[in-house]
């Protein structure tokens, strides 16, 4: 079995003093970081369109996206897949997740998915606040979960963007389509901004101190493909304190990890992803004549603490 940890790999100015926490708070991870070989493998989140943990997933999935698409662009069929509405066909899978925009002084940010708690009854009611700006300018679309819907666009529209874990707390301009042909989406959102803007919803939301829902991220346009069977696991205890980079949360996070990590015992290759790597680690069976012996350990701080 395979297992991945999302957000286990914290950036180099706090990584050293982490690591001095693990003999006492996870001491099974600490067993996997000393005995086993690892392999560090960058990556470029622009280029991919998602997160290391989302391109690790895509790529043991078997997703290939088309020519001039990134990986993240399969994010739309598999997570579509994810909610219960597997698409069958050639016909691009695009999402639209509700957001929070933040504009700053000097820039605009999307809020990290993970901090938004979407209800039920929030999400049915601003869908049906938003659909009929959608079918007025040629859009459609579907809920698929409370925070998440289905997307279906005017003819020729097919614009390149990233997965919303991707693009959180990074500057939006980095990442908004700019050109000509992404127009119609940009004059829809700001449709479904007015139509959002003082909405009882978000009257609600204020009152219990959550983010305001005030626009929609679009993403994904692969086709649906079969995912291939995989036998892998994903630990997300670290991830939400490693996005919000509240690494005393990631501390108090830790024992639970490493419970969730002792019992996958059979487990014989460990991914750790972080904001802009991933670092495989593999445990090769000893023969039985070293069994006495102790492991060797690896030097394991090389990769932990310093940027790739």
């Amino acid at each position: 079995m395979s297992l991945l940890i999302p957000g286990a790999l914290p950036p180099a100015p706090v990584a050293a003093a982490l690591a001095e926490r693990l003999p006492a708070l996870a001491p099974a991870l600490l067993a996997w970081l000393q005995a086993a070989a690892a392999h560090t493998d960058p990556q470029d989140v622009h280029a991919l369109g998602c997160t290391p943990a989302e391109a690790w997933q895509l790529r043991r999935a078997g997703c290939t996206p088309d020519a001039g698409q990134t990986l993240g662009a399969g994010l739309g069929p598999w997570l579509a897949a994810q909610a219960g509405a597997p698409e069958t066909g050639t016909t691009p899978v695009w999402l639209a997740d509700l957001t929070h925009l933040s504009v700053g002084t000097d820039r605009a940010t999307l809020a990290d998915p993970l901090q938004l708690d979407v209800r039920a009854e929030e999400g049915l009611a601003l869908f049906d606040a938003a659909l009929p700006w959608l079918r007025e300018d040629g859009f459609d679309a579907v809920a698929l979960t409370p925070g998440r819907w289905r997307m279906t666009l005017p003819d020729g529209l097919s614009p390149r963007s990233a997965s919303p874990a991707a693009v959180a707390s990074h500057a939006l301009h980095d990442w908004w389509p700019q050109d000509a042909a992404s127009r119609p989406w940009r004059r829809l959102l700001n449709s479904v901004q007015m139509a959002w803007h003082e909405h009882p919803v978000n009257d609600a939301r204020a009152a219990r101190g959550a983010l305001p829902l005030n626009g929609l991220w679009l993403y994904g346009g692969a086709r649906p493909w079969t995912p291939q069977a995989d036998q892998a696991q994903v630990l997300a205890q670290l991830d939400a304190a490693h996005r919000a980079a509240d690494w005393a949360a990631w501390l108090d996070a830790l024992p639970a990890l490493d419970r969730a990590l002792q019992a996958a015992g059979d487990a014989t290759e460990l991914t750790l992803a972080g904001a802009d790597r991933l670092v495989t680690l593999t445990r090769n069976p000893r023969s039985p004549l070293l069994a006495w012996l102790p492991r060797p350990k690896k030097n394991w701080n090389t990769w932990w603490s310093l940027p790739v």
